[in-house]
């Protein structure tokens, strides 16, 4: 069984492990530059929402968090997640987003978490479906300053109004 445990400093290396490996970042335009790492570092240690992924053993294998983000007009609060490589297609993924789905659920302040997968990225597509996010659409989305085809997926909370979830193209 997996957990969900705080990002913190001492995880550089994991977004450094996710963020600069070819086969993590296929579909979001290939690996980042090590410039932006302690960019990306700092944001996810200032993020509440964003966790390390522990499987059984205890060692930290992707993360996957919830922030607040911009998407047009409107402020999203949007999830994503990562696994390394030797990792994957284990359902690490999978429990962990149901165990971050659980805590989002419990926590009033989100009426909804929005994902932005690449169109071609069919693995994280199908967990969307799976945990029963509404697809709204594609958009162009921003990654780490490439503009990437993506499905805009929207999961409500049961605190949620139904104008979150409409449905639009862009």
């Amino acid at each position: 069984m997996v957990r969900l445990q705080p990002y913190t400093d001492a995880d550089f290396w994991l977004t450094e492990s996710l963020e600069t490996d070819a086969e993590v970042m296929r579909e979001l335009g290939g690996p980042i530059e090590r410039a932006r790492l302690p960019e990306k570092h700092r944001r996810r240690i200032s993020e509440p929402w964003y966790f390390k992924i522990v499987d059984p053993t205890g060692a930290a294998v992707g993360t996957i968090g919830v922030w607040e983000t911009r998407h047009g007009a409107e402020l999203l609060h949007e999830t994503g997640w990562m696994v390394l490589p030797a990792h994957q297609g284990r359902g690490i993924a999978s429990a962990a987003l149901a165990l971050l789905v659980a805590r989002v659920r419990a926590e009033p302040r989100f009426p909804s978490i929005h994902a932005f997968p690449p169109v071609t990225n069919t693995p994280s597509n199908a967990l969307c479906r799976k945990f029963g996010f509404v697809l709204l659409g594609t958009t162009d989305f921003v990654y780490s300053g490439r503009t990437l085809p993506c499905n805009h997926w929207s999961l409500a909370t049961p605190q949620a109004p139904a104008a979150t979830t409409r449905r639009y193209v862009a």
